[in-house]
């Protein structure tokens, strides 16, 4: 009992956002709490938490996703004028027949590892390899039971070598990630980047499952001069989607040197992508939702007073939802402010009552959040409708959660993950029995983006525009999607409007 943690349960927390919070897995929770096996958490219930560091699971954790942190002393016996790749150790892989499969000794495994278990690696955990004699093989669809069972890891093979022969019924992608494999330092976006091809890794091995073949092509977008000369030097040609690079100066770069083949932004939907008509903007962008979300306040709206509270960063947007109001009802009295203190209660001075107003937040500021929620948290709840542009984790603070329960806040999200649905418990299960850890946002992000995009591709690769707008729904968001413009990028109109009620 000295190594466990007692929590209260608040409002709107589920057993996913506890196992996040507490980075413990739901079946360590459900352990430590049996009444939890059948239902989920009540508000007000006592719940043990584990400590993290008590768990048997923990030490796989540790050992399931490592940073190659290796002191530079290592840099004199690795050989860094060759490429790399990054392979995740199945089950009964020894370090011997990692040798013999990828044609590097032990020793060199060893030292490009030096994080490695004394003992070998551990199932799940990613190794970096030297790429320069390994080639990826694509598997015919006659091939025998036996050679079948080995398509499936040809199938999500990373590799940096070229695919030399289109095969008929194979998808080939590359996938640009910010690896940067030129240094051993700590680096945050090497984390994102391993998170998220840790959930398109589920991704690829669900679709290999179901039929689909698939060669990926792993490339680094982390150093600057060699992503650029990976670009001028890499052999597009049986190339047919391209997913990443992960930031918008990346993006860029991709889509002006590439015309023709599909590219995948995860991460940004920047106004500044909006011309290239091969790009497909996964994430919504914040005009779509703002219309989305209006059309669901007008459903209950009628006359009141309207305040748009917004920050530095969304002034075009506040703009963009008080025309969309205005187009809706022409009289309407909106208030455009930067200062939560502007917002107070309408006092009829006939009446002596007060009257409703909405209040619409666009910001992603906590300060200014706290401030508003600060500023409400003692109207009565007939006073105001709060509405955001953007969910945010300040809606689920204790301080706040029961107010904003009483007013009904509206908001958009595109990152819930319903963890009671089927077909989301059985991606999060494979998940944790892969790489021993709930999924990260990133990771999240990185399965829906790989899972949905290749899902709407036919076998032989091509991407109709008819698949593009139908919707489909994965971990966190639903997807379809639009063009921006004629000849223009593909955009996801895919989001959730949420009210909070009792």
């Amino acid at each position: 009992m000295a190594q466990q943690k007692k929590h209260i349960v608040e409002a709107k927390e589920t057993l996913y956002g506890l196992s996040k919070k507490y980075q413990i897995s739901i079946d360590e929770l459900r352990k430590s709490n049996p009444q939890l096996k059948d239902r989920a958490p009540q508000i007000g219930e006592t719940l043990i938490i584990p400590d993290k560091t008590s768990s048997p699971n923990q030490k796989k954790k540790d050992n399931a996703v490592t940073t190659n942190t290796s002191n530079k002393s290592f840099e004199k016996d690795i050989d860094t004028s060759k490429e790399f790749i990054y392979i995740t150790v199945e089950p009964k892989e020894t370090l011997y027949r990692i040798s013999k499969k990828y044609k590097i000794s032990i020793d060199s495994i060893k030292k490009l590892n030096p994080n490695m278990d004394e003992k070998g690696p551990k199932i799940g955990e990613i190794l970096k390899l030297y790429a320069t004699t390994n080639k990826i093989k694509n598997q015919n669809s006659k091939d025998s039971d036996s050679t079948k069972s080995n398509a499936k890891e040809d199938n999500v093979a990373i590799s940096k070598s070229t695919v030399n022969d289109k095969n008929e019924n194979v998808i080939n992608v590359v996938m640009f990630l910010p690896f940067h494999t030129e240094t051993t330092e700590k680096n945050e976006e090497r984390n994102i980047a391993k998170e998220f091809y840790s959930g398109a890794f589920i991704a690829l091995d669900s679709l290999t499952n179901k039929g689909r073949k698939i060669n990926v092509n792993l490339l680094d977008s982390g150093e600057d001069n060699k992503f650029k000369e990976t670009l001028n030097t890499y052999d597009f040609s049986n190339t047919q989607l391209i997913i990443g690079p992960l930031f918008k100066s990346g993006i860029i770069s991709v889509a002006n040197k590439i015309k023709k083949i599909p590219i995948v932004s995860p991460f940004t939907s920047s106004d500044e992508l909006d011309n290239y008509s091969n790009l497909i903007l996964y994430d919504t962008k914040d005009q779509i939702l703002a219309e989305k979300l209006v059309e669901e306040m007008m459903k209950k709206y009628s006359g009141e007073k309207i305040y748009i509270l917004y920050d530095n960063d969304h002034v075009e947007v506040a703009h963009y939802v008080k025309s969309l109001l205005l187009n809706k009802k022409k009289n309407i009295e909106i208030v455009l402010t930067q200062k939560a203190e502007d917002i107070k209660p309408q006092q009829n001075l006939v009446t002596q009552e007060y009257n409703k107003i909405y209040s619409i937040i666009i910001s992603e500021d906590n300060n200014l959040l706290t401030n508003y929620l600060n500023n409400i948290i003692n109207w009565n709840t007939d006073q105001l409708q709060p509405i955001s542009l953007y969910y945010s984790s300040l809606f689920d603070n204790k301080k706040y959660s029961g107010k904003l329960l009483d007013f009904g806040l509206i908001y958009s999200d595109t990152k819930y993950v319903n963890e009671y649905g089927f077909n989301e418990q059985k991606t999060i299960n494979a998940y944790k029995k892969k790489f021993c850890n709930t999924p990260g946002k990133y990771a999240i992000v990185g399965f829906d983006v790989t899972y949905d995009i290749l899902n709407r591709m036919d076998n032989n690769g091509i991407l109709y525009d008819k698949y593009m707008k139908s919707e489909a729904k994965q971990l966190s968001n639903k997807y379809s999607f639009i063009r921006i413009k004629n000849n223009g990028a593909w955009a996801n109109q895919g989001a959730r409007i949420i009210q909070l009620l009792k």
